[in-house]
Protein backbone atom coordinates (compact mmCIF):
# COMPACT_ATOMS: atom_id res chain seq x y z
CA UNK A 1 0.00 0.00 0.00
CA UNK A 2 2.68 1.98 0.10
CA UNK A 3 2.55 3.32 -3.49
CA UNK A 4 -0.75 5.27 -2.40
CA UNK A 5 -0.86 8.15 0.49
CA UNK A 6 -1.83 7.53 3.57
CA UNK A 7 -4.08 9.34 6.30
CA UNK A 8 -2.46 10.32 9.83
CA UNK A 9 -3.32 11.00 13.12
CA UNK A 10 -4.23 14.95 12.50
CA UNK A 11 -6.64 13.74 10.11
CA UNK A 12 -8.10 11.09 12.38
CA UNK A 13 -8.79 14.16 14.73
CA UNK A 14 -9.95 15.91 11.87
CA UNK A 15 -12.38 13.45 11.57
CA UNK A 16 -13.30 13.29 15.12
CA UNK A 17 -14.38 16.69 15.34
CA UNK A 18 -16.32 17.28 12.48
CA UNK A 19 -18.25 13.90 13.23
CA UNK A 20 -18.68 15.32 17.18
CA UNK A 21 -19.53 19.34 15.89
CA UNK A 22 -22.22 17.30 13.09
CA UNK A 23 -23.83 15.60 15.74
CA UNK A 24 -23.60 18.30 18.43
CA UNK A 25 -25.26 21.13 15.64
CA UNK A 26 -27.77 18.97 14.33
CA UNK A 27 -28.41 16.27 16.40
CA UNK A 28 -31.90 14.62 14.94
CA UNK A 29 -30.54 14.77 11.38
CA UNK A 30 -26.72 13.66 11.96
CA UNK A 31 -25.42 12.26 9.18
CA UNK A 32 -21.98 10.36 9.46
CA UNK A 33 -21.34 9.11 6.18
CA UNK A 34 -22.07 12.59 4.49
CA UNK A 35 -19.26 14.09 7.75
CA UNK A 36 -16.95 10.99 6.42
CA UNK A 37 -17.38 11.66 2.85
CA UNK A 38 -16.54 15.62 3.34
CA UNK A 39 -13.62 14.58 5.66
CA UNK A 40 -12.16 12.20 2.87
CA UNK A 41 -12.62 14.27 -0.38
CA UNK A 42 -10.61 16.83 1.78
CA UNK A 43 -7.98 14.20 3.02
CA UNK A 44 -7.51 13.17 -1.03
CA UNK A 45 -7.24 17.04 -2.35
CA UNK A 46 -4.70 17.98 0.36
CA UNK A 47 -2.39 14.72 -1.02
CA UNK A 48 -3.70 15.41 -4.72
CA UNK A 49 -4.91 12.04 -5.22
CA UNK A 50 -8.13 10.11 -5.69
CA UNK A 51 -7.32 7.24 -3.93
CA UNK A 52 -6.05 7.45 -0.67
CA UNK A 53 -5.17 4.79 2.27
CA UNK A 54 -7.52 5.47 5.26
CA UNK A 55 -5.22 4.47 8.41
CA UNK A 56 -7.97 3.60 11.58
CA UNK A 57 -4.67 2.55 13.49
CA UNK A 58 -5.76 -0.84 13.96
CA UNK A 59 -7.49 -1.28 10.97
CA UNK A 60 -6.65 0.06 7.18
CA UNK A 61 -8.59 0.79 4.37
CA UNK A 62 -8.41 1.56 0.40
CA UNK A 63 -11.16 4.59 0.05
CA UNK A 64 -11.40 4.50 -4.02
CA UNK A 65 -12.01 7.63 -5.36
CA UNK A 66 -11.08 7.31 -8.65
CA UNK A 67 -14.28 6.15 -11.25
CA UNK A 68 -12.24 4.81 -13.16
CA UNK A 69 -10.51 2.45 -10.82
CA UNK A 70 -13.58 1.49 -8.88
CA UNK A 71 -14.68 0.41 -12.68
CA UNK A 72 -11.72 -1.90 -12.95
CA UNK A 73 -12.51 -3.27 -9.96
CA UNK A 74 -16.43 -3.68 -10.86
CA UNK A 75 -15.27 -5.32 -14.33
CA UNK A 76 -13.76 -8.70 -12.79
CA UNK A 77 -16.02 -11.32 -11.60
CA UNK A 78 -15.76 -11.69 -8.04
CA UNK A 79 -13.06 -14.13 -7.36
CA UNK A 80 -10.80 -15.42 -3.98
CA UNK A 81 -8.12 -14.76 -6.27
CA UNK A 82 -8.78 -11.24 -7.20
CA UNK A 83 -11.12 -8.98 -5.40
CA UNK A 84 -13.99 -10.45 -3.40
CA UNK A 85 -16.90 -9.13 -1.76
CA UNK A 86 -15.61 -6.85 1.48
CA UNK A 87 -15.77 -8.75 4.86
CA UNK A 88 -18.25 -6.65 6.66
CA UNK A 89 -20.34 -6.88 3.61
CA UNK A 90 -19.92 -10.02 3.58
CA UNK A 91 -20.46 -11.00 7.35
CA UNK A 92 -23.71 -8.89 7.66
CA UNK A 93 -25.24 -10.21 4.53
CA UNK A 94 -24.16 -13.24 5.42
CA UNK A 95 -27.01 -13.12 8.60
CA UNK A 96 -30.03 -12.64 5.83
CA UNK A 97 -28.64 -14.58 3.05
CA UNK A 98 -25.26 -16.58 2.97
CA UNK A 99 -25.83 -17.86 -0.68
CA UNK A 100 -26.75 -14.40 -2.02
CA UNK A 101 -25.28 -13.17 -5.54
CA UNK A 102 -23.42 -9.81 -3.66
CA UNK A 103 -21.12 -11.98 -1.34
CA UNK A 104 -20.64 -14.80 -3.94
CA UNK A 105 -17.51 -15.67 -5.72
CA UNK A 106 -15.87 -17.78 -8.25
CA UNK A 107 -18.00 -20.94 -9.63
CA UNK A 108 -20.84 -20.14 -7.40
CA UNK A 109 -21.52 -16.47 -8.49
CA UNK A 110 -21.28 -18.12 -11.74
CA UNK A 111 -24.32 -20.29 -11.19
CA UNK A 112 -25.89 -17.55 -9.00
CA UNK A 113 -25.39 -14.98 -11.40
CA UNK A 114 -27.26 -17.33 -14.29
CA UNK A 115 -29.98 -17.73 -12.80
CA UNK A 116 -30.98 -13.94 -11.72
CA UNK A 117 -30.42 -13.20 -15.00
CA UNK A 118 -32.65 -15.88 -16.22
CA UNK A 119 -34.98 -14.74 -13.41
CA UNK A 120 -34.66 -10.92 -14.15
CA UNK A 121 -34.08 -10.95 -18.11
CA UNK A 122 -31.85 -7.89 -18.16
CA UNK A 123 -30.70 -7.96 -21.48
CA UNK A 124 -34.44 -7.32 -22.88
CA UNK A 125 -37.58 -5.90 -21.72
CA UNK A 126 -38.89 -8.74 -19.28
CA UNK A 127 -41.39 -11.14 -20.42
CA UNK A 128 -44.21 -10.36 -18.05
CA UNK A 129 -43.20 -6.65 -18.79
CA UNK A 130 -47.12 -5.78 -18.83
CA UNK A 131 -48.31 -6.99 -16.12
CA UNK A 132 -45.62 -5.96 -13.88
CA UNK A 133 -46.96 -2.46 -15.30
CA UNK A 134 -50.59 -3.29 -14.38
CA UNK A 135 -49.11 -4.26 -10.61
CA UNK A 136 -47.37 -1.23 -10.49
CA UNK A 137 -50.36 1.20 -11.48
CA UNK A 138 -52.81 -0.93 -8.96
CA UNK A 139 -50.03 -0.11 -5.96
CA UNK A 140 -50.25 3.71 -6.49
CA UNK A 141 -53.48 4.11 -7.19
CA UNK A 142 -54.35 5.02 -3.48
CA UNK A 143 -53.28 8.54 -2.91
CA UNK A 144 -49.52 9.87 -2.12
CA UNK A 145 -49.18 12.35 0.72
CA UNK A 146 -45.15 11.80 1.34
CA UNK A 147 -42.71 9.88 1.32
CA UNK A 148 -43.80 6.98 3.26
CA UNK A 149 -46.33 6.54 1.48
CA UNK A 150 -44.81 6.14 -1.55
CA UNK A 151 -42.34 3.69 0.10
CA UNK A 152 -45.71 1.76 0.87
CA UNK A 153 -46.98 1.92 -2.90
CA UNK A 154 -42.80 0.19 -3.66
CA UNK A 155 -43.76 -2.33 -1.51
CA UNK A 156 -47.06 -2.98 -3.05
CA UNK A 157 -45.74 -3.37 -6.13
CA UNK A 158 -43.08 -5.74 -5.06
CA UNK A 159 -45.96 -7.93 -3.76
CA UNK A 160 -47.19 -8.13 -7.33
CA UNK A 161 -43.90 -8.24 -9.10
CA UNK A 162 -41.89 -11.01 -7.45
CA UNK A 163 -45.12 -12.68 -5.78
CA UNK A 164 -47.78 -12.09 -8.22
CA UNK A 165 -49.89 -10.67 -5.14
CA UNK A 166 -49.85 -14.04 -3.37
CA UNK A 167 -47.84 -12.83 -0.70
CA UNK A 168 -49.14 -10.72 2.75
CA UNK A 169 -48.53 -7.22 2.67
CA UNK A 170 -46.71 -7.91 6.22
CA UNK A 171 -43.41 -9.45 4.43
CA UNK A 172 -43.03 -5.64 3.13
CA UNK A 173 -42.75 -4.99 6.89
CA UNK A 174 -40.39 -8.11 7.46
CA UNK A 175 -37.69 -7.30 4.72
CA UNK A 176 -37.29 -3.95 5.61
CA UNK A 177 -36.89 -5.08 9.53
CA UNK A 178 -34.33 -7.64 8.10
CA UNK A 179 -32.71 -5.24 5.98
CA UNK A 180 -32.37 -2.78 9.11
CA UNK A 181 -30.70 -5.81 11.18
CA UNK A 182 -27.85 -5.90 8.00
CA UNK A 183 -27.07 -2.70 8.03
CA UNK A 184 -26.99 -2.36 11.93
CA UNK A 185 -24.70 -5.03 13.20
CA UNK A 186 -25.00 -3.85 16.83
CA UNK A 187 -28.57 -3.85 16.86
CA UNK A 188 -28.37 -7.31 15.21
CA UNK A 189 -26.08 -8.58 18.24
CA UNK A 190 -28.19 -6.94 21.00
CA UNK A 191 -31.27 -8.15 20.06
CA UNK A 192 -30.22 -12.23 18.73
CA UNK A 193 -31.99 -14.41 19.07
CA UNK A 194 -34.90 -12.68 18.56
CA UNK A 195 -33.16 -11.23 15.14
CA UNK A 196 -32.15 -15.24 13.96
CA UNK A 197 -36.35 -15.71 15.30
CA UNK A 198 -37.49 -13.12 12.55
CA UNK A 199 -35.86 -14.54 9.72
CA UNK A 200 -36.51 -18.42 10.22
CA UNK A 201 -40.68 -16.67 10.27
CA UNK A 202 -39.45 -14.69 6.93
CA UNK A 203 -37.68 -18.19 5.61
CA UNK A 204 -41.00 -20.12 6.30
CA UNK A 205 -43.02 -17.76 4.39
CA UNK A 206 -40.70 -17.48 1.59
CA UNK A 207 -40.91 -21.46 1.64
CA UNK A 208 -44.78 -21.57 1.27
CA UNK A 209 -45.05 -19.38 -1.57
CA UNK A 210 -42.07 -20.90 -3.70
CA UNK A 211 -44.03 -24.44 -2.92
CA UNK A 212 -47.22 -22.54 -3.80
CA UNK A 213 -45.99 -21.00 -7.17
CA UNK A 214 -46.67 -24.17 -9.26
CA UNK A 215 -50.61 -23.90 -8.65
CA UNK A 216 -49.91 -19.56 -9.46
CA UNK A 217 -52.09 -18.31 -11.91
CA UNK A 218 -50.53 -15.00 -12.57
CA UNK A 219 -46.80 -13.76 -13.53
CA UNK A 220 -44.43 -13.06 -11.57
CA UNK A 221 -40.50 -13.63 -10.40
CA UNK A 222 -40.80 -16.32 -8.64
CA UNK A 223 -43.23 -18.16 -11.22
CA UNK A 224 -40.72 -17.35 -13.65
CA UNK A 225 -37.98 -19.03 -11.27
CA UNK A 226 -40.26 -21.90 -10.41
CA UNK A 227 -39.73 -22.33 -14.48
CA UNK A 228 -36.14 -22.12 -15.05
CA UNK A 229 -33.75 -24.40 -15.55
CA UNK A 230 -30.67 -24.13 -12.26
CA UNK A 231 -28.74 -26.01 -10.42
CA UNK A 232 -29.42 -23.97 -7.09
CA UNK A 233 -30.88 -25.76 -4.25
CA UNK A 234 -34.05 -24.43 -2.96
CA UNK A 235 -32.11 -22.53 0.40
CA UNK A 236 -29.83 -21.22 -2.00
CA UNK A 237 -32.55 -20.05 -4.87
CA UNK A 238 -34.97 -19.13 -2.11
CA UNK A 239 -31.84 -16.47 -0.84
CA UNK A 240 -31.53 -14.96 -4.10
CA UNK A 241 -35.72 -13.48 -3.84
CA UNK A 242 -34.63 -11.22 -0.55
CA UNK A 243 -32.51 -8.58 -2.63
CA UNK A 244 -35.47 -8.31 -5.59
CA UNK A 245 -37.56 -7.60 -2.58
CA UNK A 246 -35.80 -4.92 -0.70
CA UNK A 247 -34.88 -3.31 -3.57
CA UNK A 248 -38.62 -1.98 -4.37
CA UNK A 249 -38.39 0.14 -0.94
CA UNK A 250 -34.48 0.88 -0.51
CA UNK A 251 -33.04 2.19 -3.34
CA UNK A 252 -36.06 1.87 -5.87
CA UNK A 253 -38.03 4.43 -3.43
CA UNK A 254 -34.96 6.31 -3.01
CA UNK A 255 -34.10 6.66 -7.04
CA UNK A 256 -38.09 7.40 -7.67
CA UNK A 257 -38.63 10.05 -4.63
CA UNK A 258 -35.39 12.35 -5.78
CA UNK A 259 -36.16 12.12 -9.75
CA UNK A 260 -40.08 13.07 -8.84
CA UNK A 261 -38.36 16.54 -7.30
CA UNK A 262 -35.68 17.03 -9.70
CA UNK A 263 -38.44 16.93 -12.65
CA UNK A 264 -41.18 19.14 -10.61
CA UNK A 265 -38.49 22.05 -9.51
CA UNK A 266 -37.31 22.21 -13.31
CA UNK A 267 -39.83 23.22 -15.49
CA UNK A 268 -38.31 22.43 -19.03
CA UNK A 269 -38.12 19.21 -17.64
CA UNK A 270 -41.55 18.98 -16.53
CA UNK A 271 -42.59 20.04 -19.57
CA UNK A 272 -40.81 17.33 -21.61
CA UNK A 273 -41.71 14.39 -19.37
CA UNK A 274 -45.28 15.41 -19.45
CA UNK A 275 -45.27 15.89 -23.24
CA UNK A 276 -43.77 12.32 -23.54
CA UNK A 277 -46.57 10.61 -20.92
CA UNK A 278 -49.39 12.78 -22.57
CA UNK A 279 -48.32 10.72 -26.03
CA UNK A 280 -48.43 7.03 -23.88
CA UNK A 281 -51.45 7.91 -22.25
CA UNK A 282 -54.09 6.34 -20.53
CA UNK A 283 -52.09 4.37 -17.83
CA UNK A 284 -54.34 1.27 -18.34
CA UNK A 285 -53.86 0.66 -22.15
CA UNK A 286 -51.95 -1.78 -24.08
CA UNK A 287 -50.08 1.84 -25.84
CA UNK A 288 -48.85 2.82 -22.18
CA UNK A 289 -48.28 -1.12 -21.02
CA UNK A 290 -45.42 -1.02 -24.12
CA UNK A 291 -44.24 2.42 -24.18
CA UNK A 292 -40.21 2.85 -23.72
CA UNK A 293 -40.50 6.10 -21.98
CA UNK A 294 -36.61 7.37 -22.91
CA UNK A 295 -36.99 10.74 -21.45
CA UNK A 296 -38.24 9.34 -18.06
CA UNK A 297 -35.77 6.85 -18.66
CA UNK A 298 -32.95 9.23 -18.92
CA UNK A 299 -33.92 11.45 -15.76
CA UNK A 300 -33.78 8.49 -13.91
CA UNK A 301 -30.23 7.68 -15.09
CA UNK A 302 -29.56 11.38 -14.91
CA UNK A 303 -30.75 11.01 -10.82
CA UNK A 304 -28.83 8.28 -9.62
CA UNK A 305 -25.55 10.05 -11.12
CA UNK A 306 -26.26 13.25 -9.31
CA UNK A 307 -27.36 11.48 -6.24
CA UNK A 308 -26.66 7.47 -6.23
CA UNK A 309 -29.41 5.36 -4.27
CA UNK A 310 -26.77 3.66 -3.16
CA UNK A 311 -23.59 5.28 -2.16
CA UNK A 312 -20.81 2.73 -1.43
CA UNK A 313 -19.88 -0.93 -1.72
CA UNK A 314 -16.54 -3.00 -0.14
CA UNK A 315 -14.66 -5.76 -1.74
CA UNK A 316 -11.46 -7.22 -0.26
CA UNK A 317 -8.26 -8.25 -1.52
CA UNK A 318 -8.00 -12.28 -0.34
CA UNK A 319 -4.30 -12.36 -2.20
CA UNK A 320 -3.17 -9.25 -3.07
CA UNK A 321 -3.23 -6.99 -6.96
CA UNK A 322 -2.32 -4.30 -8.64
CA UNK A 323 -4.83 -2.13 -10.58
CA UNK A 324 -4.11 1.28 -12.40
CA UNK A 325 -0.11 1.79 -10.14
CA UNK A 326 -1.98 0.71 -7.11
CA UNK A 327 -1.03 -2.07 -4.93
CA UNK A 328 -3.78 -4.06 -3.09
CA UNK A 329 -2.01 -6.36 -0.69
CA UNK A 330 -3.38 -9.28 0.78
CA UNK A 331 -6.52 -8.86 3.13
CA UNK A 332 -6.92 -5.58 2.22
CA UNK A 333 -10.39 -4.05 2.71
CA UNK A 334 -11.63 -1.56 0.15
CA UNK A 335 -14.38 1.07 0.09
CA UNK A 336 -16.00 2.25 -3.14
CA UNK A 337 -17.48 6.48 -2.29
CA UNK A 338 -19.83 6.55 -5.49
CA UNK A 339 -20.91 10.36 -4.44
CA UNK A 340 -17.03 10.72 -5.10
CA UNK A 341 -17.47 10.00 -8.42
CA UNK A 342 -20.31 12.24 -9.95
CA UNK A 343 -18.28 15.31 -10.48
CA UNK A 344 -17.25 13.77 -14.44
CA UNK A 345 -20.99 15.08 -15.07
CA UNK A 346 -21.21 18.85 -14.49
CA UNK A 347 -18.35 19.60 -11.69
CA UNK A 348 -18.65 19.27 -8.02
CA UNK A 349 -19.89 23.18 -7.48
CA UNK A 350 -21.93 23.54 -10.47
CA UNK A 351 -24.21 20.26 -10.62
CA UNK A 352 -27.47 20.74 -12.76
CA UNK A 353 -30.02 18.02 -13.61
CA UNK A 354 -29.71 17.64 -17.22
CA UNK A 355 -31.57 14.13 -18.52
CA UNK A 356 -31.48 15.04 -22.04
CA UNK A 357 -27.78 14.34 -22.48
CA UNK A 358 -28.07 10.57 -21.89
CA UNK A 359 -30.92 10.59 -25.15
CA UNK A 360 -27.71 12.65 -26.92
CA UNK A 361 -24.95 10.96 -29.46
CA UNK A 362 -22.50 12.26 -27.74
CA UNK A 363 -23.50 11.01 -24.40
CA UNK A 364 -21.39 11.63 -21.28
CA UNK A 365 -18.92 8.34 -21.14
CA UNK A 366 -19.45 8.21 -17.69
CA UNK A 367 -17.22 5.92 -16.22
CA UNK A 368 -19.56 5.83 -13.01
CA UNK A 369 -22.53 3.86 -13.11
CA UNK A 370 -25.57 3.46 -10.37
CA UNK A 371 -26.29 0.31 -11.85
CA UNK A 372 -22.40 -0.66 -11.24
CA UNK A 373 -20.94 -2.08 -14.30
CA UNK A 374 -18.89 -4.94 -15.95
CA UNK A 375 -19.20 -8.49 -14.75
CA UNK A 376 -21.38 -7.03 -11.52
CA UNK A 377 -23.93 -5.23 -13.44
CA UNK A 378 -27.36 -4.87 -11.45
CA UNK A 379 -28.85 -7.46 -13.37
CA UNK A 380 -32.35 -5.97 -12.27
CA UNK A 381 -31.54 -2.92 -13.77
CA UNK A 382 -34.07 -2.65 -16.86
CA UNK A 383 -36.71 -4.20 -14.62
CA UNK A 384 -36.37 -1.60 -11.83
CA UNK A 385 -36.08 1.11 -14.15
CA UNK A 386 -39.35 -0.16 -15.71
CA UNK A 387 -41.18 -0.13 -12.33
CA UNK A 388 -39.52 3.24 -11.81
CA UNK A 389 -41.20 4.59 -14.88
CA UNK A 390 -44.23 3.50 -14.29
CA UNK A 391 -44.68 4.64 -10.82
CA UNK A 392 -43.64 8.23 -11.80
CA UNK A 393 -46.27 7.91 -14.45
CA UNK A 394 -48.91 7.39 -11.80
CA UNK A 395 -46.96 10.48 -9.56
CA UNK A 396 -47.14 12.74 -12.47
CA UNK A 397 -49.99 11.81 -14.22
CA UNK A 398 -52.29 10.70 -12.03
CA UNK A 399 -51.71 12.45 -8.98
CA UNK A 400 -50.29 15.25 -10.37
CA UNK A 401 -47.47 16.06 -7.64
CA UNK A 402 -44.65 17.92 -6.62
CA UNK A 403 -42.41 18.25 -4.42
CA UNK A 404 -40.52 20.62 -3.16
CA UNK A 405 -37.17 20.09 -1.26
CA UNK A 406 -34.70 22.45 0.23
CA UNK A 407 -32.06 23.26 -1.58
CA UNK A 408 -33.56 21.92 -4.67
CA UNK A 409 -34.48 24.21 -7.72
CA UNK A 410 -33.91 24.71 -11.62
CA UNK A 411 -30.49 26.74 -10.94
CA UNK A 412 -29.75 24.88 -7.24
CA UNK A 413 -28.45 21.70 -6.56
CA UNK A 414 -27.02 20.92 -3.51
CA UNK A 415 -23.69 18.26 -3.11
CA UNK A 416 -26.23 15.83 -1.04
CA UNK A 417 -30.08 15.40 -1.38
CA UNK A 418 -32.14 16.56 1.61
CA UNK A 419 -32.91 13.65 4.10
CA UNK A 420 -35.58 15.84 5.55
CA UNK A 421 -37.81 18.72 4.29
CA UNK A 422 -39.79 17.36 1.44
CA UNK A 423 -42.75 18.53 1.37
CA UNK A 424 -45.57 17.09 -1.50
CA UNK A 425 -48.37 18.73 -2.92
CA UNK A 426 -50.94 17.99 -5.96
CA UNK A 427 -51.37 20.49 -8.21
Amino acid sequence: MSSLPSTGLVDLTRLGLALAGNALRHPRTFDAEGVFREWARRAAVRRNTDNLRINFLVKKLILVGSADLSRQILSLPPSQGSFSAGSLKRSAMAFLAAHALTISDDESWNRRRAFNETVLQPARRHEFAPQFVRYTLQAFAPSIAGVDDLRAAMGRAMLGVVFGGAASPRLVGEIEALFALVQNPVKRVLTAPFSYFKRARFYESLRALWQAQNEARRPSLVQMAGRSVSSLGDTELLEQIPHWMFTFTGSATDLVTRTLTLITNTPDVQRRVMEELTSAAPLDGQAFESAPLPFIEACLVETGHLYPPVTRTFHRTVRGATLDGAQFPAGTEIMHLFPLFTADLAGADSPSFNPARWLEVSAPQCAFDPFLGGARRCPGRSLILLICKTALASLLLQHRLTVKAPGIGAASLPAQFPSRGLSFAGV
